[in-house]
């Protein structure tokens, strides 16, 4: 499918954002993540587009966990000079790890496709606008605002930080601008109140492309105890709510008949297709 001239438009490499310094101190972020869930991982390297996942903070914390410049630039040396998608469900953090995630992305040689599955917030969403492409589901969200600065020091010090943080709005100010094409006193008074973006705004107001064709607000990975075999694929599907008739129209398509407690493996007419078949399923769900 072509490309209109405004999708084309959006879809332009955004400018380098400038390095304005560095340090754990510069974080903004809004509490979005379970705690107990947290995420970095890369995909499907052997395919011809493998995935990186960012499911967590930005920067690391001080136990050494979150989603840093160094593990992205690591993943991407990985990948090589292949196409990427970029998976985002983040709250954010530290501005610079942000900055330098975005710059990594943007000058990969290859097209980066990002998916908001769930909230690109903060500086994860100076990430989310390195994307070629920038796909988001109709219920997640893209939040931005402000820089936010712990400061130290007497009235002097204090002073010498707003220019700063002028600075660092007015480097957002230019991504969101370079993307979204609106107007920066626009765009700087939605950072002022911490607006938050759904999907259909988001790609409304160019700060997205596309809703996704599937909403999830997390992808769904099959895991090593994922069926491998009719029954235990039935049962699956089952406990997922997916309704009889639907199974057995899924069966139907795949050339595998609707298994029975009197009859676990019943002989169909492509019985020598259905490993291949349940492979293919497996893919999908793995997707």
């Amino acid at each position: 499918m072509l490309r209109s001239g405004l999708f084309a438009v959006r879809a332009a490499r955004p400018p380098e954002m400038p390095d304005l310094g560095a340090g754990n101190d510069w974080q903004f972020e809004t509490q979005a993540l379970d705690p107990g869930f947290a995420a970095f991982e890369v995909k499907a390297l052997a395919s011809d587009k493998p995935t990186i996942s960012i499911f967590d903070r930005i920067g690391a914390d001080y136990d050494g966990n979150g989603v840093t410049a160094t593990r992205v630039a690591g993943a991407l040396r990985s990948i090589g000079n292949r196409a990427a998608t970029v998976e985002i469900n983040s709250p954010g953090g530290n501005y610079f790890e942000g900055v330098a995630i975005y710059n990594l992305l943007r000058r990969h040689p290859a097209a980066i496709d990002v998916q908001i599955l769930g909230i690109a917030a903060s500086a994860a969403s100076i990430i989310a606008m390195a994307g070629d492409t920038i796909a988001i589901a109709h219920n997640a969200e893209i939040m931005i605002h402000q820089a936010q600065g712990v400061f130290f020091g007497n009235a002097d010090d204090m002073e010498a930080a707003i220019p700063v943080l002028r600075k660092l709005d007015g480097a957002m100010v230019d991504v969101y601008a370079a993307r979204t094409g609106k107007p920066g006193d626009e765009l700087l008074q939605m950072m002022r109140a911490e607006t938050y973006i759904g999907g259909r705004d988001a790609v409304a107001a160019g700060f997205a492309d596309t809703l996704m064709e599937r909403d999830a607000e997390m992808p769904v990975y099959a895991s090593a105890d994922a069926p491998t075999d009719k029954a235990s694929l039935d049962k699956f599907l089952a406990t997922k709510g997916v309704p009889r008739s639907e199974r057995r129209e899924l069966y139907r398509a795949m050339g595998i008949t609707t298994p029975r407690a009197a009859d676990p493996d019943p002989a169909t007419p492509r019985a020598g297709d259905e490993p291949e078949a349940l492979a293919r399923l497996l893919q999908a769900m793995s997707a």
